[in-house]
Order: structure tokens, then sequence, then C-alpha cells
């Protein structure tokens, strides 16, 4: 078992073992024969229109509900920092560093979140737990609307990141599930977008206007929390698990999907088995350790534009209602330069990093002038900067899409993605911390630490760019070659199915 024979320069067909039950009864429900998709792989290569039109499905079907899973997390997200200059601070008696704390005990949540999706997410209906995770966070969103007091706040936004947790590491499993490595970047940019940061300030504004019985954030958690939760409620039975139950494709297309996606050498569904010997090569691996420095400063910057940015500019001058509409364009610059970016990555082979390091410098500009301007002097200047400083979900984006494309093996990836979520948590429970309620509005320290974050983030993007592009040329010196795969449904030796990780897999070539 496992000779290597040649059919041709394109394809390569693995003679197999039937032992590996999971890789071969989940392919056996796509196909019925080798001869079967060996001939749709076949008509694939002779008429590309067939594979383009599955891929346009899955984009229109996953990706579109994917972003909206996304803006409505980060719309429900942010609403903290509109709802602290519509009243809230106020109303729930908020004093000292109560609201820093409020910021922090979410991301406390979200590590206990963590730890239990990283044992539910192998075993679990991914789609299914992706669904009633939001359903329950829209409910709890719901919640913050009769909150009183800030033990109350804190109870509901602990809860609140437990059931957030799962989403991020989800979404990376799912990319390599449904796109090629070249077609994630571009995705992650549109689903992982800012425009709930341009929209949220303007609802936020329109809200505003409202005058009722109940204080205007508290309407502003409910109505949040109440669309979230009518959505959940669809996607429980619309979201796919995995390629077999789309409910969008009929079993021609799931065979091409399955199909388009077996290149990635990522693998093509979950394994249950617990693999100890995968999560230690993640640990051996200095890649992983250069990711972990950047997500604790990429978090910190987060923290510090999510929950402070609104409170910035507000000390610039500006009242409660115009502060909910002048942190719009920060959002927009942010998503416009990421659907750029995105799009230069797919026409432009290995340019990822190069981005990376690009747009953490542009952030890193602003931060500076934000920093050195006096805002009292130099209101647009100082608003210029902080705007620039909206460049840090760039390089946070196409981080993940290099995570979705360069692990391999179903613990490993799963780990990894958990690792990213784990880390972001760390670095958001440190940031609020950094902006103390003394140095409002301008937040000297708060800002002297996203000068260092953004400083940082940039160099560990030259860092992982080096790492992999030496692996890569290492690999290539031994003949490695990344080529099409054609695999026999009786046997489970191919990489995809084994179950193997990108270590372990020495012709898997890594992306940057």
């Amino acid at each position: 078992m496992g000779s290597l024979t040649e059919k041709n320069v394109d394809d390569t067909c693995y003679q197999i073992d039937s032992n590996t039950e999971n890789a071969v009864d989940y392919n056996a429900k796509l196909f019925k024969s080798f001869a079967e998709q060996e001939e749709i792989t076949l008509l694939m290569k002779e008429n590309p229109s067939i594979a383009r039109r599955v891929l346009w499905k899955v984009d229109l079907f996953i990706a579109t509900n994917m972003f909206l899973i996304v803006f409505l997390e980060f719309l429900d997200k942010n609403s903290l920092g509109f709802a602290a200059v519509l009243g809230l601070k106020a109303d729930t008696h908020l004093a000292g560093n109560d609201y820093s704390n409020l910021s922090s005990i979410f991301y406390y949540g979200y590590l206990l979140g963590e730890f239990i999706s990283f044992f539910l997410i192998p075993k679990v209906r991914i789609g299914k737990f992706v669904s009633i995770s939001l359903l329950v966070w829209g409910a709890l969103l719901m919640c913050l609307a009769a909150c009183q007091s800030f033990g109350s706040l804190c109870a509901v936004r602990f809860l609140l990141g437990v059931f957030e947790a799962c989403i991020l590491p989800a979404f990376m499993i799912i990319a390599s599930l449904w796109w090629k490595k070249e077609e994630q970047p571009l995705r992650s940019t549109l689903y992982f977008n800012t425009l709930a940061g341009i929209l949220g300030g303007i609802f936020a504004h329109l809200i505003g206007l409202i005058h009722g019985k109940l204080a205007t954030w508290r309407i502003l958690f409910l109505i949040y929390g109440a669309v979230t939760v009518v959505y959940a409620g669809f996607l429980v039975f619309l979201f796919p698990d995995n390629i077999e139950n789309a409910i969008f494709l009929t079993p021609h297309e799931k065979q091409v999907a399955y199909l388009r996606v077996i290149k990635n050498h990522t693998g093509s569904s979950l394994h249950s088995d617990f693999k100890l010997y995968q999560i230690r090569e993640a640990l051996l691996d200095p890649k992983y350790y250069i990711l972990l420095a950047f997500i604790i400063c990429q978090a910190i910057t987060n923290a510090g534009i999510t929950n402070f940015n609104t409170l910035i500019i507000q000390g610039f001058g500006f009242s409660a209602l115009k502060t909910t509409l002048m942190a719009t364009p920060q959002a927009a610059i942010a998503l416009v330069a990421g659907i750029l970016v995105s799009v230069i990555c797919f026409l432009v082979k290995n340019v990822r990093c190069v981005f990376w390091v690009l747009c953490s410098l542009v952030g890193l500009s602003g931060a500076l002038i934000v920093m050195k301007v006096d805002s009292a002097r130099h209101r647009d200047t100082a608003l210029a900067g902080v705007y620039l400083m909206g460049f840090y979900n760039i390089p946070w984006t196409l981080m993940l899409a290099l995570v979705s494309s360069n692990v391999s093996g179903s613990t490993k990836k799963t780990f990894m993605s958990v690792s990213v979520a784990v880390w972001y948590a760390v670095g958001n429970i440190i940031g609020p911390h950094l902006f103390k309620n003394s140095e409002a509005p301008s937040y000297p320290m708060g800002i002297k630490a996203m000068v260092a974050s953004f400083a940082i983030m940039a160099f560990t993007g030259i860092l992982y760019f080096c790492a992999l592009f030496l692996e890569n040329r290492s690999r290539r010196s031994s003949n490695a070659q990344d080529v099409d795969i054609v695999v026999d449904l009786h046997n489970a030796e191919d990489e995809n199915y084994k179950d193997v990780t990108d270590g372990e897999n020495k012709n898997f070539i890594y992306v940057y």
C-alpha cells in the first residue's frame, strides 16, 4: 500500500488501503465510485464554468450568511461604545474604571467559551452550533436593556462572551471547507468586515433621536438583540454543517464543491478523534508564537477602538449625537481599503504578509498622530489620525485567512482556530485597562499602548513571512509539488483523508 502512481502532468492518484472510516464514509456519500469522481474531475478541467457556477452559489449562500452573522456580532459588540455616549454610564452609575472592567469582563467569558468550543467543535454539527450560539447571543443582548447596575451588566456581558466565543474558530474551519486557499482572503475580508462600524454609527444616531419612556441606550440593545434572534432562528434550519447537507446545492454540485477544495491539503471534514501529537506539533512551531504576539497586540488595538473610539472622538468637542456620526468614516475607510487589499491578494500570489505589514504601519501612523497632535488646536488632524487607526482590521483578516490556509490536521486546525480566539480574548482583556478613566478623554497611556502594538504587528508580519518562505524553499528543494489530486475511494492514505498535519505532509506548500 502507499505506492504513488503517476497519471499525467496535472493529476496524481493514490493507491489506497480502506481502513480510514471517516474519510471513506464522507467521500462515499458524495460519490458512487472512484470512476465517477475521476469523471467529474476531468469534466471540471474541460469545462471550468461548472466550478465557477458552484463557487458563485457557495459565495451567495455561505459567504453572505457569514457576512450577516459577523455584521450582527460586530454591531452588537460595538453597541456598548455607542450606549456609553447615549447615557449608559450615568443610568447604571458606572464610576472610576467600571467601564473598562465592563469592557474586559466580556472577554473573560470569551476565554471560557473558547475552551468549551475546543472540545465541542470537532464533535457537533458546526452550522447548528454557530446558529444556536448566535440566537442565545441575541437574547442576552436584549437582557442588557434591563440592567440597572454594574453587577447586572457584568453578568450579562460575561455570558455574551461565552456564546460569542465559537464564531471565530468555527468560521476559520468553515472557510477551509468551502474555499480554496487563494479564495479565502477576499472572503474573510468580506465577512470579517467593518461595515458594522459604518452603519453602527448611523443606526445609533437614528436611535438616539427616539424619545420615549425607555432610555435611548436600552432601546438600542432591544432593537439589535431582537433582529439577531429573528435572523438566528431562520439560520438554525438553513446553515449547512458541511458540503453533504448543503440545501442550496444539487447532488452533482456537491461533488464539484468537494473536489474544488481537495487541493487545499487541509482536509475536507472534521474528525472526532482527538490527537495530542497535533497540538504538540503546533506548540513546537515558532510560527505559533509569532501569531500569538500578533494576535495579542492586534486585540489591544481592537479593544481601544471598539470600546473607546467614540469616547476619544467625543473628547475632541463633539456632542453625543454628533459623535455617533463622526465615528463612521473610520470604518468606511478600513472597509474600502480592506476590499482593495483582498482583491490584490487574490490577483497577485503571496503578497498577504506584505499588506499585513503595510496596513499595520498605516495604523501606526494614525496612532502617532493622535498621540502627538493637540486636538484642541488641530481637531481635524487628530480626527484623521483616529480614522487611520481603522487599518488595524486589515492585518487581522489577512492573518485569519493565512491560518485557515496554512494549517492541516483536524485536531491541529481546531487547536489553532481556538488559540487565535483565546489570545484575541487575552489582548482584549488587557486593552481596556490601559485606558484609565482618570486620563479621559485623551487616554495617553492607551494611545501609547496602541502605538507599540501597531509596531509589533508590523514586525510579526515580517517574521511570519520569513518563516513560511524558508519552509517552502526547504520543501521545494525536496521536490515537493502543489498538485491537483484525485482520490481513490477504496484508499485512505491521501493526506486529506489520513488526517495528517501540514508538518507531516511534505507536499503541503504554505501561502504567505
